[in-house]
C-alpha cells in the first residue's frame, strides 16, 4: 500500500528521511521494531523550520497492526543522536518522537547553525543513544 501524497504538503518520505529513520531505529526493542514497521507506510509534511525537521504521519490505509508501537499514552521522545559536522565535531541533536505509538515528527536542533552540507542528513547522525 502506498502512502496517500500531497494532501495539504504530505508526500512519500524521501531517501535521507527514510534512511535516518531507519538509523535512529536500529535499536532491538519492540518499541523500534514497531515504529520500524511503520516506516514503508510513513508520509512526511516539511515543519518549516530552518533545520530540516519533517511533521511524520503514518498512511491512514497502513494495516493497524503496523500503526502502533507498544509505547507510553502521549507524545514523547523514542530515539535520538548527536549530529556531527563533517570534522566529527558536535552540532546539535536529532530526535524521533512518537505519539500514542505512532510516527510523529523529526527534529533536528542545529545549534551550531553548520547543517548537514553536502552530506545526506543520516550522514550528519554520530553513535545513538541507547
Amino acid at each position: 500500500m502506498e502512502p496517500s501524497a500531497g494532501e495539504a504538503g504530505w508526500q512519500p518520505l524521501g531517501e535521507d528521511v527514510r534512511r535516518t529513520l531507519e538509523l535512529l531505529l536500529d535499536g532491538p526493542s519492540d518499541l523500534h521494531r514497531g515504529l520500524r514497521a511503520q516506516i514503508p507506510y510513513a508520509e512526511m509534511r516539511d515543519s518549516g523550520c530552518s533545520c530540516p525537521c519533517v511533521y511524520l504521519r503514518v498512511a491512514a490505509q497502513a494495516p493497524r497492526a503496523r500503526q502502533a508501537a507498544p509505547a507510553a499514552r502521549g507524545l514523547g521522545p523514542v530515539a535520538s543522536a548527536p549530529l556531527l559536522d563533517a570534522d566529527g565535531g558536535y552540532d546539535g541533536e536529532a530526535t524521533l518522537f512518537a505519539h500514542d505509538g505512532v510516527l510523529e515528527d523529526l527534529q533536528f536542533c542545529d545549534w551550531e547553525g553548520h547543517g548537514p552540507g553536502p552530506r545526506p542528513l543520516w550522514e550528519w547522525l554520530g553513535p545513538r543513544y541507547g
